[in-house]
Parts: C-alpha cells; sequence; structure tokens
C-alpha cells in the first residue's frame, strides 16, 4: 500500500521540547520543582513547554462533559442484536458454543498439544481440553505455573512480571478445579486457567497497593472486584498481582518503588505500561490471560509492546467496582491476552451491567462476533469502512512501524474487502492535553497525601499538574464535549442534523466522512530501553510519553472503545534520536478504534489481524513451555 501523507488542513500535533531526567538528576529536579519550582517560574515553564497551558487561549461554549458514558441510540441497540457487517451472539451463547466445541475435541484428545514440542501460545481453549480428556490436571498447571513464577525472578534481569501473589493460594483453587472436572462440572473453558491482575483491581486478601510501596499496607481487599469476582466464578485461578508503574502516572513500569518487568521480547527494554506486569506474564507465556486498566493506553500499550493483544472497552461497559479509582472518568479495565479468542472470552465473562455500578448501566447488550464467523476465510470484512488519518498514522519516530501497520492494512483491503477511508480530525493537540490535564489532576485529587513516599518520577508529573488552574481542568472537559462531538460527526450520528455536522466537521472520505472504525499504529515509537537511572529514581521523559500515547488519548477521553492487535516485527536495526540502539524482533501493534459500545467490530478485526500474521516470534524471555 502507498503511504503517502495527503495535505492536512487541522493537523496540529507537535513535539515537546522537555528534557530527559532520570536518576540523581530527576531527584534533584523534583525536590527543586517541590520547593521553589513555582516561586522562581520553574513549573510554569515546564507546564507551558509541554502544552498544558494550550486551552487557556479557548472560548469554548460547549459544556463540560466530565464522564463521557454515551447513551446508546435506538440503532446502536438493534445493530448489537443483528449487525448485517458482523454475524452476532450474546456473550453467554459465545461462551457456552465456544466450550461445547472444546468438548468435542476433548473427546477425540487431539487437540491440545505437549508444549514443550514448539514455541506456542498456549490459549484457554488448550488447558480445558487438556482437563478434559484427563491429559493433565489443574493441580499439574498450578505447579507448573509455580515453579515458573519463581523461575522468572532468577532470570538476569528479572522477568518482574509478578508483584505478590500466594502459593497456597493458587493450590487451593487449583485443587478445587480439578475437583469439578473429575465431576465432570467444570465452570466454563476458563476453569484451571492461570489469570494474573492488575495491583489497581482488588483481590480478596491482597494488598491493592497500585504499584506503591505504601498504599494499602497491611490492609488487603477484603472481597474481589466484580470483574475478578466473575472470572472466578467461571472457575479462573487467580494468581495474584502484576507489576505496574507507580499509581499508573507512566508508560514505562519503570517503578523504583515496588520492580521494574522487562520485555520478554527485548529484557533490555520497557514492557511499556502502566499495565506492564500483565503485559510481560502473558507476552512471556507465564499466563494466557491478564486484566490491565488503562487510563491513556495502560492495557493498550504494553500489550503491543509484548506482542499481544489488548482490549480498552466503551467507558461503563466493564464495572469499576473495585478498581482503585485514581482517574475514574478516563480508565477502565480490559483483558490482555495471548489470543484474540482468549480475548473475547474474557470480554465476554467480565463485560455487562452491574447494579452496584451506576456508569455500567446505560449499555446495551454484551454480543461477539459469531464463533462460525470467524472461520479463516477471504472477504470477512466486505465493506467495512476504516478510516485513516494519514498524517496523524505516519508520524512516528521510527518508520518500520507505519510501514508494517500499512501491510497489515493492505491484506485487510486486498484479502478481505475492508475498504479504506480518509479522514481528518482535528484539535488532536487539543485532546492530548486536555486529557494529561483530566487524568494527571483525577490523581492529583486522589493522591492527596503522603506524596513523599512515590518515586521521583512520579512526585514530578504530580508537582506539574499542581500548577494548574481550576479553569484548565474545566476547560479540559469542554475539550472533551467538543471531541466526542467530532467522532459522532466521523461515526454517522445525528445525519439529519446539518448544524451538528456544520460545527463539528471531521473532513475526508465519502458520506461526509462516516465510518465504521478508524486506524493507528498502536504506539508512535519503540519501547525504551532501561536505564540504571530510571530503575533506581524513575525516567523524566515527557517526549517518549507523548510519542507513546499519541494514539491512545482519544479512547479513553471520548470513552470510545480501543483494540491492539499484533502486526508484526521490526526487521530492521534503529538508532534512536538519544543514542540508543534497537535490535530487530521489537513486536509492533496495530490499533482499531470504533463508536461507543460497539467492541464486537473490534473484535471482528483483530480476530482476521491475527489469522494475517499467521505466525509469532519467540520471546526471548519464554515461560510458556507448560506440559499439557
Amino acid at each position: 500500500m502507498t503511504n503517502t501523507t495527503p495535505s492536512s488542513s487541522t493537523y496540529n500535533l507537535v513535539d515537546p521540547k522537555s528534557p530527559i531526567a532520570s536518576g540523581r538528576l530527576l531527584a534533584f529536579l523534583t525536590n527543586f520543582l517541590e520547593t521553589l519550582g513555582e516561586p522562581l517560574g520553574v513549573t510554569n515553564y515546564l507546564c507551558a513547554d509541554a502544552g498544558l497551558h494550550v486551552l487557556r487561549s479557548k472560548d469554548y461554549n460547549e459544556a463540560p462533559t466530565t464522564m463521557p458514558v454515551w447513551a446508546p441510540t435506538e440503532n446502536m441497540v438493534q445493530s448489537a442484536v443483528a449487525d448485517p457487517k458482523t454475524n452476532t451472539v450474546a456473550a453467554q451463547d459465545y461462551l457456552t458454543a465456544l466450550q461445547k466445541d472444546a468438548d468435542t475435541q476433548a473427546l477425540k484428545a487431539s487437540y491440545a498439544k505437549d508444549g514443550g514440542e514448539e514455541h506456542r501460545f498456549l490459549t484457554c481453549r488448550d488447558f480445558y481440553v487438556a482437563y478434559k480428556s484427563g491429559k493433565c490436571t489443574p493441580v499439574s498447571v498450578a505447579s507448573q505455573l509455580v515453579d515458573r513464577i519463581e523461575a522468572s525472578s532468577m532470570v538476569s534481569p528479572s522477568l518482574g512480571a509478578v508483584w505478590n501473589w500466594n502459593k497456597d493460594k493458587i493450590m487451593k483453587q487449583a485443587q478445587e478445579s480439578a475437583a469439578r472436572y473429575q465431576n465432570g462440572t467444570p465452570l466454563s473453558i476458563v476453569d484451571g486457567v492461570p489469570v494474573i491482575v492488575k495491583d489497581e483491581i482488588d483481590i480478596e486478601g491482597f494488598e491493592t497497593g497500585v504499584g506503591t510501596s505504601y498504599i494499602n499496607k497491611g490492609n488487603p481487599a477484603k472481597e474481589d472486584a466484580h470483574l475478578v469476582a466473575l472470572l472466578r466464578s467461571h472457575g479462573a485461578i487467580i494468581i495474584g498481582k502484576s507489576t505496574m508503574h507507580e499509581i499508573g502516572l507512566g508508560i514505562t513500569n519503570f517503578n523504583p518503588s515496588t520492580t521494574t518487568p522487562r520485555n520478554p521480547y527485548r529484557p533490555a527494554h520497557s514492557t511499556g505500561g502502566s499495565s506492564g506486569g500483565s503485559g510481560a506474564a502473558v507476552g512471556s507465556g507465564l499466563c494466557p490471560i491478564a486484566i490491565g486498566c488503562d487510563g491513556g493506553g495502560s492495557v493498550r500499550i504494553p500489550s503491543s509492546y509484548c506482542g499481544i493483544y489488548g482490549l480498552k472497552p466503551t467507558q461503563g461497559r466493564v464495572s469499576g467496582r473495585g478498581e482503585y479509582p485514581l482517574a475514574p472518568t478516563v480508565a477502565i479495565s480490559g483483558p490482555m491476552c495471548a489470543s484474540m479468542e482468549d480475548l473475547s472470552i474474557v470480554y465476554a465473562i467480565i463485560a455487562g451491567r452491574d447494579n452496584q455500578d451506576p456508569n455500567s448501566l446505560l449499555q446495551p447488550p454484551v454480543v461477539l462476533p459469531s464463533p462460525t464467523s470467524l472461520i479463516p476465510r477471504k472477504g470477512q470484512l466486505q465493506g467495512l469502512r476504516i478510516g485513516i488519518y494519514r498524517r496523524w498514522f505516519e508520524d512516528v519516530t521510527h518508520p518500520e512501524i507505519a510501514q508494517v501497520c500499512y501491510k497489515m492494512l493492505d491484506s485487510l483491503i486486498k484479502d478481505h474487502g475492508a475498504v479504506l477511508v480518509d479522514i481528518e480530525i482535528p484539535e488532536l493537540f487539543e485532546n492530548g492535553k486536555a486529557h494529561n490535564i483530566t487524568i494527571v489532576g483525577e490523581m492529583l485529587s486522589k493522591i492527596s497525601t503522603n506524596r513523599k513516599k512515590l518515586n521521583h518520577q512520579t512526585r514530578l508529573e504530580l508537582a506539574m499538574v499542581a500548577s494548574l488552574r481550576i479553569e484548565d481542568y474545566v476547560r479540559a472537559q469542554q475539550q472533551r464535549t467538543r471531541s466526542i462531538r467530532f467522532l459522532e460527526s466521523l461515526f454517522g450520528h445525528k445525519e439529519n442534523d446539518p448544524h451538528h455536522h456544520a460545527q463539528y466537521p471531521c473532513l475526508g472520505g465519502h458520506e461526509a466522512g462516516v465510518v465504521d472504525l478508524i486506524v493507528t499504529p498502536s504506539i508512535a515509537n519503540l519501547p525504551p530501553k532501561v536505564h540504571p537511572g530510571a530503575e533506581s529514581h524513575g525516567e523524566s521523559n515527557y517526549l517518549n510519553n507523548v510519542k507513546c500515547m499519541q494514539y491512545m488519548m482519544m479512547a479513553n477521553f471520548t470513552g470510545i472503545p480501543g483494540i491492539t492487535a499484533v502486526a508484526g516485527y521490526t526487521a530492521e536495526t534503529y538508532i534512536h534520536h538519544d543514542g540508543d540502539k534497537y535490535e530487530t524482533g521489537l513486536p509492533i501493534g496495530i490499533q482499531f478504534m470504533s463508536q461507543w459500545w460497539d467492541e464486537k467490530r473490534l473484535i471482528h478485526v483483530a480476530n482476521v489481524c491475527e489469522q494475517v500474521l499467521e505466525s509469532r516470534q519467540k520471546p526471548k524471555i519464554w515461560l510458556g513451555d507448560y506440559q499439557l
């Protein structure tokens, strides 16, 4: 596919010039800003350079939107039941169909393979068939899991994926699962499958430390978060807590307060964050499923960097009950999985209404693509309109990122019938800065005491945002309203309201630019290297943050869903502008975003991407050779 960038009247993203600081320099800068930064005007200067003052010149007429839970229209509810472009089934019917199919395979006892035969990411189906056929038991897998967790801390550098776990709890769950299989009553296709959960989400009996050394210390959760309870009710073995970036305020997962996980593909590099431990656990084959939480890409970034699949659902689609409320108007939990089938399974389990979470009550029915519609064949995406803002798509630090994503798109178009539509999305810069103000402002209000116990990078970020004004936050919410209105135009809502489309135009394409999906690379840069100063004190690298989150923030800020799929791997060595050398073989993700509540279409297109990819490269840290 030709990746020629047309001229654009709306593209306004610019990169900041803020310096990189880590180690003792970062410690000095943090202490300086906290004491003298505001009186001397240094904090104000840094905020201005970061673009955080850009909204002060705006004269908005829109009312603020503080929680982007989008009320579904009648058309959206109808399309959830009968979508002409995607054959759909209800979530429970999807799970039942998969389990029935796996039961047939278990009778033949021919599907489950010995994980030692070849490098292969194991799936729920593999574990279930092995258990049901009697070739293996959950207790055997749990014993292997414990050995792998311990082994992951012995490699150099340590994988660092698992933060808080308990062998006895794991084995008890495995024994209960084994009894169910022995009695012929497994709870679901997930029964006996290991799942790890980000340290931002409550697990009964574990402290929810949100990546810090002190929050909830000595105060374990008294009950599971809603989504954890749902997974447990389906028989999943809850391993424990995965490592995360401290309070989720960063995308590298460099965390001196707990530990810094390593990228399984290239251990010298970051996993991405803030759900970096979850990404490392699945990317290394330690477990097939993890749960992350995404407030600014924190599911999709580590999923992309670690070569797996990750879904950020529509705001309100998954209950937030039991999730530490760091940034409640932009964050939502989602699955991070080695395969799209497993991602679909977990989504089907955790999505849906929770009477104790009002934000979840507006959603339409949870549906997924019918399993029969996902059988590999040509033309699966016939007529699917994919919007591409080429200037944005190609604004990457390494050309191979865009090239690999274009190659994937080429197959979706030529082999599967998708249609590429050129679009423009106005005010990307303002949207991104409004998101920055919102997410860090909400974290600042939640972490109101004991900030000196945080690491230096976290304190620096909070010190900068603490200097902003009330009007900055209010205008950020007005910008959120505008950003939602632009997307309403792009996705074809209010088609009978010419005033709306005149006021909020998304330019380019036919039919007023109406599309089913928006496509971007998942991340505009490659995972940064882990330097000693970053491990000891953290790292402040605002340019890296901006490029890493460039394609992430829109979905969080407006509430739409987004998914990252594996597009390929780097095939060329690369020298970063800071001098770091990058080897080949780093995963590259492709992201799709859809209108509110349309996760089924994201799951469908990501399934096709998985079929197009065909093979996965083996990580350097590999723990997935379970004997089944």
